[in-house]
């Protein structure tokens, strides 16, 4: 907790201390550049009907890791950026940076870009003088993370509240003002400022219990790592007995507490949805808290277009569809996602051979209720929402954020806002830095083009 004070005589002067949109296919080109990064060119049959060969050091049909290939697409473009010494666009969709009068780290937009930062006075309070009768404003500037809460003393350390004399004021900016109107001998002294951090709202757990059983290893065989995450690693595992397979993650006790964990589990526990992947069972390790999950049998959204190839603009509105209503379920229930990528997206296959998208991932997830919800924002800005980079409290739309930029990727192979660091990729996102490329929305759509510009303006 902060505070800053000031003195003052009333002969003095006084301190100054969810919509959903949908398209349809148009008519497209039958052929156009490739792009390439997220989504290899030859894929995208709605952009290029020819399948370019792949130069050294480009991705190529049997990559399965979208993570690497970006990164190969970024370094081969600075390395062809270098060679040309000449100003282009950087990843096809990056304005020039010619026009920056400078750049602005991302510390001066976030101050705490991952970590909490405790209240601090960026303007103090300071003393000044009045005549009797005039009115007058005390003012300071706060900065926090999560946003301070301010309170305001008299000169006998009495809370001060919104009346006829007193008037206070607590702006998004962080500027806090206590005004008095008509200044008598009894409004000598100091007042004090006090600025408190906030505590982060908890989810709501509507009273359901998780029993955590310790018997998983006589219950299920591990049979391969499918992948990793920050706190935990993803397992495909077989059912001892029925041979069922199940997806099982396992998250490090050492890298997150039991109830963050729990939080986790009283969501998943409430949601049933098609397009949700289930909770099976839960079970406590020695080093791990194990969830089991359903198993998606064709895996990651990403993977899986890759694999299979030609994707079209109606196969990306198809898999967006289920997306929406997996996310327009969460949203009726109150419950904000966080974490919508294309790496929490997965496939399976229907009964009828058909692909269906699930979401998971849900140790973002949080049940929205009256107060403001800050959420820390963990790993890669780049799917971020602005009010997620900037520490402000977060909404259902938050989501649908997100969900553009996994449109602007699907249908364009490249990221609308990733940058060469974590800062720049921030200062893209809230400046809102975008744009359709000609040789990456070639044979797009102006519909989908529009959709990507409704949910990125929600």
């Amino acid at each position: 907790m902060r505070s800053a004070s000031f003195r003052a005589r009333w002969s003095r002067s006084w301190p100054a201390t969810s919509k959903t949109c949908s398209w349809c296919s148009g008519r497209r080109p039958e052929q156009g550049p490739a792009a390439e990064g997220w989504i290899p060119g030859f894929v995208l049959g709605h952009t290029s009907a020819i399948v370019p060969d792949c130069p050294e050091g480009s991705i190529n049909r049997k990559s399965s890791s979208w993570h690497t290939s970006l990164r190969i697409r970024k370094k081969s473009e600075k390395k062809d950026k270098e060679a040309k010494k000449e100003t282009k666009l950087e990843n096809g969709y990056r304005k020039s940076r010619d026009g920056l009068a400078n750049k602005v780290s991302v510390k001066l937009l976030n101050p705490n870009y991952i970590y909490d930062v405790p209240p601090e006075f960026l303007v103090p309070l300071s003393d000044v003088t009045c005549d009797n009768g005039e009115s007058v404003t005390l003012r300071c500037k706060v900065c926090g993370r999560p946003r301070a809460s301010v309170t305001w003393k008299g000169p006998n350390q009495s809370n001060l509240t919104n009346n006829g004399h007193f008037s206070i004021a607590y702006s998004d900016t962080g500027e806090a003002t206590l005004r008095i109107l008509g200044v008598a001998s009894e409004d000598d002294g100091v007042y004090t400022c006090v600025a408190t951090k906030r505590a982060r709202q908890p989810v709501s757990t509507d009273g359901i219990r998780v029993s955590w059983k310790d018997n998983f290893e006589s219950h299920y065989t591990e049979v391969v790592e499918l992948g990793r995450g920050r706190f935990s690693v993803v397992k495909r595992c077989d059912q001892r007995g029925t041979k069922r397979t199940v997806a099982v993650k396992h998250v490090n006790k050492k890298l997150m507490r039991r109830d963050r964990v729990t939080q986790e589990l009283n969501l998943l526990q409430r949601l049933q949805h098609p397009h949700i992947v289930s909770l099976i069972d839960t079970y406590e390790t020695p080093s791990s808290y194990a969830l089991v999950l359903e198993m998606a049998d064709q895996g990651r959204l990403l993977d899986y277009i890759i694999s299979w190839g030609n994707l079209t603009e109606e196969k990306v509105a198809c898999y967006l569809r289920d997306v929406l209503e997996a996310l327009q379920y969460l949203h009726n229930c109150r419950i904000v996602h966080l974490d919508v990528k294309p790496e929490n997206l997965l496939v399976v296959h229907s009964s009828s051979g058909q692909p269906t998208v699930k979401l998971t991932d849900f140790g973002d997830a949080v049940q929205l209720n009256s107060a403001h919800y800050s959420h820390p924002l963990l790993g890669s800005p780049e799917f971020a929402s602005p009010e997620l980079v900037l520490g402000e409290p977060v909404s259902l739309t938050s989501d649908l954020w997100s969900l553009g930029v996994v449109t602007y990727v699907l249908l364009s192979g490249a990221s609308p806002f990733l940058d060469e660091s974590a800062e720049e990729t921030c200062l893209n996102i809230c400046r809102l830095d975008f744009s359709f490329p000609r040789d990456y929305f070639q044979g797009v759509s102006q519909a989908a083009r529009d959709f990507i510009c409704l949910l990125l303006r929600t």
